[in-house]
């Protein structure tokens, strides 16, 4: 059994809480060491219950508290291989030491009960992955941060018993949006981040390989919603014949909340 909390799912910061009967996992740490420690603090954790934090990559919006965090704990940090390198030798260039563990796609890790798999995303970062969880009951994959879905990543998001996937940003409001033109290129483009659209196809797909429960994340502050992803997504779940009432879509707030999911 797993428990989820999306502590914070934005574009402006993203950390995960993950346990399972004995385990403590966070997802990225992309807010400032006192908001990790808030967010912790309102499920009922410190920094010391955590087991190992995963990074997915290194962009400041994940990885913003690590360098306090690293000062002030020794908590295990994985990264994938490239990514790895690249925080280390940051750290290191102001002065921290860390506990950096290299970890590579498609091979699995423990953490206690917990079997971790990265897998690659699309995403312009030095190396960047999404994480599939296994305990002795459930699976939970957790997707974020990709310009598209590949069948690899499809492959690896079928048939879990939850998956978070990214909905970052509706065409229209990015569109006709005050960002510059090049910043929409970079967020649209396959190394950029995953639309309302592409998000609800990769739902359809999804659904029709026995998933039914999803957690929309990381949804733009600018260019995005709420209600506009989950009526995106909704309507081309219809499109594709999909009975909605069977198929149980949440999204993650933006600011810190401590709603949770429990996946048996």
């Amino acid at each position: 059994m797993f428990n989820i909390h999306p502590l914070y799912s934005s574009s402006s910061g993203n950390m995960f809480h993950i346990a399972s009967s004995d385990t403590n996992i966070l997802i990225d740490v992309g807010v400032s060491y006192k908001a990790i420690n808030e967010g912790l603090k309102s499920i009922g954790l410190s920094i010391n219950d955590i087991d190992a934090i995963f990074i997915t990559h290194e962009h400041t919006d994940h990885i913003k508290g690590l360098p306090l965090l690293c000062r002030k704990n020794d908590i295990p940090i994985y990264a994938c291989g490239d990514t790895a390198d690249y925080i280390k030798k940051d750290l290191e260039s102001k002065n921290i030491c860390s506990n950096i563990i290299k970890i590579y796609y498609d091979l699995p890790v423990k953490v206690n009960n917990i079997s971790i798999c990265a897998f690659e995303t699309s995403h312009d970062a030095v190396m960047p992955c999404g994480y599939k969880l296994s305990d002795e009951d459930s699976t939970i994959a957790f997707a974020t941060d990709l310009g598209y879905v590949s069948d690899n990543v499809l492959k690896n998001l079928s048939c879990c018993n939850y998956t978070i996937l990214e909905s970052n940003y509706d065409e229209t409001m990015i569109d006709f949006g005050k960002y510059p033109f090049l910043l929409k290129k970079r967020i649209k483009g396959i190394n950029g981040h995953l639309s309302n659209d592409d998000c609800g196809q990769a739902i359809a797909n999804l659904v029709k390989k026995g998933n039914s429960r999803f957690l929309i994340a990381h949804l733009s502050e600018n260019n995005n919603t709420p209600e506009i992803a989950m009526q995106t997504i909704e309507s081309i779940l219809a499109q594709n014949n999909i009975d909605t009432t069977q198929v149980e879509i949440n999204y993650a707030s933006k600011p810190l909340s401590n709603e949770g999911y429990t996946v048996c």
